[in-house]
């Protein structure tokens, strides 16, 4: 990561993009009042090589727009994925005092800004904040969970919080103990909006690039909650999240996006809690995808949807323990 010897920037916003230049613009025109909020700010919009015509079209409406002022498009020569994106277009910037990551098929509500840069100011202690995500039909959406920890992620296979929540309610990871309404501190924020203090991310690094897409966020919380980082959650700030938009179907074949799924959920493992723990997290998925992989197929017939579906996950989820 490039550093630089003074702060220039209250703060660094980075979008990636990758063939997805209408929620680009988009999300770019929901940012015009939150400039006008936060004037020292900076936009870089970094295109995973995609391939199609959205440079040509994003470059297109910041020039007819008059946003060249405080937005730059940087293209990649690849498509590395999520974290390699956000982190070329950080490189490509002086630091600033903070940096927001933010998915391009967001709409950012007025005055998002100013409240999350607010909260961060009064409390130098928080690393990382996220705000209220909405979805589309303005829903609130969990933009903020527990750790997926070893012991988390088998009870949830195996159903416990659901079954026999007065014993292991604690263990949901989707964390509905709380109102989306109020200010929390969190585990874990969604790569959605993720906004970064300046100063911790020149002690531990922005996003992990071992991840291609699924899990990095999970990682860098969890990087940054061992360092003594808070993780706040702030619902003054409000972004809507369309979600999904660069791996659906049209962008990313679904063979793909499970593998990416797979290996992100044990690379977390891996780097969060050991090697012993991912080997552990991938036997309870193997033996009860099989396990459920049976009994549809004895029940419903090895054509059944469900049947295919745990065959499905099985290919995919043996391949890398027998490469790891």
């Amino acid at each position: 990561m490039t550093t630089h010897s003074s702060t220039s920037l209250d703060l660094l916003v980075v979008i990636v993009n990758f063939r997805t230049p209408d929620l680009t613009i988009q999300c770019l025109r929901s940012l015009v009042s939150q400039v006008r909020d936060v004037p020292s700010t900076r936009v870089i919009v970094t295109d995973n090589s995609s391939g199609d015509d959205s440079i040509t079209r994003i470059q297109a409406a910041i020039d007819a727009e008059g946003w060249a002022s405080w937005c730059t498009l940087v293209p990649l020569p690849k498509n590395g994925g999520f974290s390699y994106g956000n982190n070329r277009g950080i490189e490509a910037t002086p630091k600033a005092k903070y940096t927001l990551l933010l998915n391009s098929d967001t709409i950012v509500h007025e005055g998002c800004f100013k409240a999350c840069l607010a909260t961060m100011d009064r409390s130098p202690d928080i690393g990382l904040l996220g705000c209220k995500l909405l979805n589309a039909d303005g829903s609130i959406q969990n933009g903020c969970r527990k750790f997926p920890t070893p012991w988390r992620l088998i009870s949830c296979l195996i159903g416990l919080p659901f079954k026999l929540p007065s014993l292991f309610a604690q263990d949901d990871m989707e964390d509905p103990s709380w109102d989306r309404n109020t200010t929390h501190d969190v585990e874990w924020i969604c790569g959605a909006f993720l906004l970064i203090k300046g100063e911790a991310m020149e002690k531990l690094g922005p996003l992990s690039e071992a991840f291609f897409f699924y899990g990095e966020d999970i990682e860098i919380s969890h990087r940054y909650m061992k360092a003594g980082y808070r993780r706040f959650y702030e619902p003054a700030g409000v972004t809507v999240h369309l979600g999904g938009a660069s791996s659906d179907p049209t962008r990313m074949a679904k063979n793909a996006r499970s593998a990416n799924h797979w290996r992100g959920r044990y690379l977390v493992q891996r780097m969060c809690y050991g090697r012993l723990a991912e080997w552990i997290v991938r036997f309870f998925d193997i033996t009860l995808h099989a396990m459920r992989g049976l009994y549809h197929r004895f029940r419903s017939g090895k054509n059944s949807g469900s049947f295919n579906y745990h065959r499905d996950v099985l290919l995919t989820i043996a391949k890398p323990l027998m490469n790891a």
